[in-house]
Order: structure tokens, then sequence, then C-alpha cells
């Protein structure tokens, strides 16, 4: 059941903030993609409120954040991170986009999952320019997405014409 998953995660220090977006429906036959990595880049050790959505850029949000694209890690990295995020969007159910975030530990590299953001506010539109599919390529794979997502949905209904019930009396008398 849906309500029924969780994500656990300990505690990761020293941190990198890693994130990359992914792309697709295997619910409908499309495998999902992921997108380059991203690294945003805060004042302190850890990514604030105020780097994200107080840059100084009005109504920017994490569009006018600071980041390195693409993360300055190594490319078996960015393969594991691009492996997980896909695997998440999958046990997840997600369909369309969303941005999968991943904490690293920094001195052994390794990944943790830290959130799926399945309505991130600017549909990663960034990271999928950086993979080579600018943003009107972006909304025509997602409505693509979408009417493949409807297609699926209206295949599972079906009618079956036939009235079972014609020869059923319900405590008529016959002939009446």
């Amino acid at each position: 059941s849906f309500w029924a998953r969780a994500l656990a995660e300990p505690a990761v220090e020293p941190l990198r903030e890693i994130n990359t977006a992914v792309l697709g429906d295997a619910g409908c036959g499309i495998s999902p993609r992921a997108s380059v990595c991203e690294e945003p880049v805060g004042q302190d050790e850890i990514l604030s409120y105020a780097d994200k959505y107080q840059s100084g850029v009005k109504n920017a949000g994490m569009s006018g954040a600071r980041r390195v694209i693409p993360a300055d890690i190594p490319p078996e990295l960015t393969e594991r991170i691009q492996s997980l995020a896909v695997s998440a969007f999958r046990a997840l159910g997600c369909a369309g986009t969303a941005r999968v975030d991943f904490l690293l530990e920094a001195r052994t590299g390794t990944p943790y999952i830290n959130e799926l953001n399945t309505l991130p506010g600017s549909m990663a539109f960034y990271l999928w320019e950086k993979s080579g599919l600018p943003f009107a390529k972006l909304l025509d794979e997602l409505v693509s997405l979408a009417f493949a997502r409807h297609r699926a949905r209206a295949a599972l209904t079906f009618t079956q014409n036939t009235n079972l019930l014609a020869s059923a009396n319900f405590g008529k008398a016959k002939g009446g």
C-alpha cells in the first residue's frame, strides 16, 4: 500500500548534497531515466533555507540557488546515484518527473536518498537542459507521459453488455 512506505536515513557527516532528476513512467512501459547530477552550494556546511530561497533573485526559489552542474563527482558515483534515483522512482510508483536528493557521506562517497520531490517547483528543468533536453522538449515529454498514463488507465475500464437479471423473478408472480 502507498501509505505503508517510509524512508529512514542515518545521520550523515560530513555531507554533500547531490541531486538528480528522473523522468518517465514505468507503470506505462516508459522507462524512467535520470538527468545529470547537481551539487547545490551553500554558505555553510549544509544548504540552508536562505541558500535555497533567499538568494536575492525575487521569485526565483531553488532556480536562484547556486549549484555546480554537473556535480564534481567521479563518473561511477554519478552512475550509482542515477541508478538509485531511478530505482527509488520506480519503487514509489512515480510518474512524470521528480528530483531525487541525496546526502553523500563526503569521506566514503556513500550516497543516501534524502527525499524525492515529486513536484519540483521548476520541474528540475535546469537539470534536464544540462542533460540535453530543452525546456520545450521536457514539456512535450511530460504531456506525452500524461497521455500515456491516461490511455493506460482508460484501458483498465471495460463494460460487459449483458442483462444478467433479465430472467430474475424478484418475488413477482409470473405472467402478471
